[in-house]
């Protein structure tokens, strides 16, 4: 059944004033709340609803059929502020005209005194014989608590309609475990049971309005996916409505890639463990040229389909903003210094493939024909990489030489890796390994030997002193500080220890040998820690005294 015929419905049931049981059955996360109240407000705006009251009530934790009638009793608003949650002040008036109604001499209660349920047990008793000719929707029938019986709440709500003249509208999800009840007393109580089960379109224009001009795009992505749960379209809304504040300036590409991006992290993110035929957000911001067939990894038989769906929806590579997005997915929040800078990045990248002889351009060689092409494809890309390799990211540059390697151009390969260091050499941290290639996409060893040498070179320019002035005794420490650490000599690392005298001594000593404690120490900091070893070891063997002021940090000397 389309929403809206759903819509129509629901405005035919609440225009009327013969007292009725609706029911409208759905998969949970579908928007049966979300579009009840979007609709019930629609609505109330066009002065469709019969009745004068109304209260919403969610069964989630109600242990008892009295806490369920008074909890529809102190959720009731007038029909006019249907959209408003019911507050402390309409609970306030809507006991005061139950005490004027019954007289206040039968409460003995002092006019004007504050008006608090647990003050007067007698109105839970009597608050339930005021709710004449309401209109009560009843959510989360399957979330009741463990003292209160299905078929005593559909007792009641038969009571409301045959007795109270009440309209009652339940919610319930379908399919789930617990509603036996339901299903045995249905016929007896629910005059007119929906079925909500829209399409993601449909999902889509219940959760996206179209004020926003960029939901139009919301829709057609998320409905390509297709998303159907409404709290994660919400979710999707949520982060696209934080992060578009953040692109202006930018290019429109900018703009589009972030919803194109969120989207789809926030899909796999949220739905992947429940569905095993969507790629999971690892797998997707860990994939770098081997979604354009570059590459010789063996895929799995999940992970080509994996690797189909995102080509279906125009994924095809991770980049840094990409990345930033999917942690935002999983945080729920940008850093907008760190955002900015990964969009003003991405944003030069776009506008140097929008230049005549673009990069961008020299890979649709690759990857709009099937012809046998390949001395074109590899022309156009080197001649197209010397121009353009300022705006060449360090995963591009994998990407190309890998190419060129498969299709036998090795000369070609190293070429390209010697003239991108030279023209970027000032750079520093573009090469920088173990910031830049978290999820590993940089594969080709040539490519990571020469970053790393680079790197290594450009960053040694201070002494493990200088570097242990600032790190000794602190949590945190830069690459570049581990760079310098375990490039230091075995010889240089005595002479420190044998000068410095003071405090500062004992947490040189210590904060370097911690790099060979970390369960998951690196090769480098294993390095850091030998080294020092080794020149503590060295300072044992002077003397006597010295063995015994090297054992006290735990250094093994029987080999000494």
């Amino acid at each position: 059944m389309s929403v809206e015929v759903i819509k129509d419905k629901i405005f035919q049931f609440l225009s009327s004033g013969e007292p009725e049981v609706m029911a409208i059955k759905g998969e949970w996360g579908v928007g049966k709340t979300f579009s009840w109240k979007k609709f019930l407000k629609d609505a109330s705006s066009k002065d469709k609803i019969n009745l004068e009251r109304y209260s919403y009530v969610s069964l989630f934790g109600i242990n008892s059929l009295e806490a369920f009638k008074y909890s529809i009793f102190e959720n009731v608003v007038k029909r006019e502020i249907i959209g408003t949650e019911a507050s402390i002040e309409t609970f306030k008036k809507n006991t005061s005209s139950l005490i004027e109604s019954f007289g206040r001499q039968s409460f003995n209660l002092l006019k004007g005194a504050p008006i608090v349920k647990s003050f007067s047990p007698a109105i839970e008793t009597i608050s339930f014989l005021s709710l004449n000719n309401t209109l009560i929707c009843i959510d989360d029938l399957e979330r009741k608590g463990k003292g209160l019986e299905i078929k005593d709440v559909l007792g009641l709500v038969s009571l409301l309609k045959e007795q109270k003249k009440c309209k009652v509208v339940l919610l319930l999800n379908d399919g789930e475990d617990g509603l036996e009840d339901y299903e045995k007393y249905r016929e007896k109580v629910i005059d007119i049971e929906l079925a909500f089960a829209p399409d993601p379109e449909e999902c889509s224009s219940i959760a996206y309005s179209d004020e926003n001009p960029n939901y139009s795009r919301l829709r057609e992505l998320t409905t390509s996916l297709g998303i159907r749960n409404i709290r994660i379209l919400k979710k999707i809304e949520r982060l696209v409505t934080l992060s578009l504040p953040l692109t202006e300036g930018f290019e429109p590409e900018i703009t589009d890639q972030v919803i194109h991006s969120l989207v789809l992290y926030a899909w796999s993110y949220f739905c992947s463990n429940s569905n095993e035929d969507i790629p999971t957000l690892e797998f997707i911001t860990s994939k770098g040229y081997t979604l354009l067939g570059i590459g010789n990894e063996e895929v799995s038989e999940q992970h080509n389909k994996w690797q189909t769906t995102l080509q279906a929806y125009g994924y095809q590579l991770t980049d840094g903003l990409d990345l930033l997005l999917a942690e935002a997915v999983k945080t729920g929040y940008f850093v907008e210094e760190d955002f900015k800078e990964k969009a003003s990045n991405k944003n030069q990248e776009v506008v140097a493939s929008k230049s005549e002889g673009s990069f961008s351009e020299a890979w649709r060689l690759y990857h709009d024909t099937f012809n046998d092409n390949s001395d074109e494809v590899i022309n156009g890309l080197y001649e197209s990489f010397k121009e353009n390799c300022k705006y060449i990211t360090p995963l591009n540059l994998n990407g190309t030489v890998s190419l060129f390697r498969e299709l036998g151009e090795e000369d070609k390969a190293t070429e390209i890796i010697d003239i991108y260091i030279e023209s970027r050499k000032d750079e520093t941290e573009l090469f920088n390994m173990k910031e830049n290639n978290v999820f590993g996409d940089i594969r080709d060893q040539e490519v990571i030997d020469k970053f790393n040498d680079i790197y290594n070179k450009s960053v040694t320019t201070e002494t493990a002193k200088q570097v242990l002035d600032r790190i000794a005794g602190q949590s945190g420490w830069n690459q570049s500080d581990e760079v310098v650490l375990a490039n230091t000599p075995i010889d240089d690392y005595y002479h420190l220890f044998k000068t410095e005298v003071g405090r500062h001594l004992s947490s040189f000593v210590t904060t370097c040998l911690k790099f060979g404690q970390f369960g998951n120490a690196s090769d480098q900091q294993k390095e850091i820690a030998y080294r020092a070893t080794e020149a503590l070891r060295k300072i044992a063997s002077e003397s006597e005294i010295n063995k015994r002021r090297v054992k006290k940090f735990g250094v093994n000397l029987e080999d000494a």
